[in-house]
């Protein structure tokens, strides 16, 4: 489905409700990736109703084992469109028995993608449709491309993070275990003063660059000539992930707002136990809203 306002141009699949592109209105620079399966086969993925990885492949409720793939369900599904404009588009996901054997919650998403400006603002927003409360987890997975990538570069473009639109020098970076899930170690990062964080091939060597704790609300990507081209905001996420492929030396890199996180390595509680979890009356709703914009 297109959306266009004259200014940017958005198209998103039923299929996980998806962001597939993005550019100007009119003009041909594509900002998405491209969802080449040699380096990553999506685009902009939802991540629900886990983000990350859970120990062992499955988590548990009251008990009760349930099997969950990386990053959750809904981006494998279909959604029902619900409502188009010129400058907007909404879908919906209801769970059914497939969804109750690997996640035992009834829950309905609305997913709305609107143009302002030259914005493409995100809206999710889940509804707990059961009688118990309800656990999950939510964040967002999208693809920029580099501008004029080549992969013999030494940087292929930089990062600007902010928090309250200050930029952020000394950041605490979470590690990852070699098999996905957060180990007890983290690092900080420290940059300059122009706050800028260059973006090599060697950048990702181990695996995503896991912010926590709030302390970012917008990345802005720049090229490789340091003039900026897009950037993601919300102050709901505690969580961001910086990614591209470790050793693919991909053309592409992630900016990720998460309301959620990994488990920690070895972790064999209950779905309640989970650093980062959401939880959700019978009848009640969350929404989650971040915002793409092309500067």
């Amino acid at each position: 489905m297109t959306i266009d306002n004259g200014l940017v141009r958005a198209e998103i699949d039923r299929h996980g409700a998806e962001l597939c592109s993005l550019r100007k209105s009119g003009g041909t620079e594509e900002l998405i990736w491209n969802a080449d399966s040699r380096y990553w086969g999506r685009h902009a993925p939802m991540l629900f109703p886990i983000v990350g990885k859970v120990a062992g492949g499955h988590f548990r409720v009251n008990g009760t084992e349930y099997p969950m793939s990386q990053h959750g369900i809904a981006r494998d599904m279909d959604f029902t469109q619900l409502e188009q404009s010129g400058d907007s588009v909404s879908f919906v996901l209801e769970s059914s028995p497939d969804t109750l054997r690997s996640y035992p919650y009834p829950f309905r998403i609305e997913a709305v993608y609107s143009l302002q400006d030259t914005s493409l603002l995100v809206d999710w927003t889940i509804l707990n449709t059961g009688s118990t409360p309800m656990h999950f987890q939510i964040g967002a997975h999208p693809g920029f491309n580099f501008r004029d990538f080549c992969k013999d570069d030494f940087i292929h473009g930089y990062f600007r993070l902010t928090c309250g639109r200050e930029p952020v020098q000394n950041l605490i970076v979470g590690q990852l275990t070699p098999g996905g899930l957060r180990s007890e170690s983290a690092a900080l990062l420290a940059l300059d003063s122009d706050a800028m964080l260059p973006i090599t091939p060697g950048l990702f060597a181990s695996d995503a660059i896991v912010l926590e704790e709030h302390q970012i609300d917008q990345v802005v990507l720049y090229d490789k000539e340091c003039v900026p081209y897009i950037a993601v905001h919300t102050d709901q996420a505690p969580v961001w992930g910086l990614w591209s492929p470790p050793a693919k030396n991909a053309p592409f890199v992630c900016i990720e707002p998460w309301m959620g996180r990994c488990d920690c390595d070895g972790y064999d509680g209950d779905i309640t136990g989970r650093d980062y979890m959401n939880s959700l009356e019978a009848g009640g709703s969350f929404t989650f809203s971040y915002r793409i914009t092309v500067l």
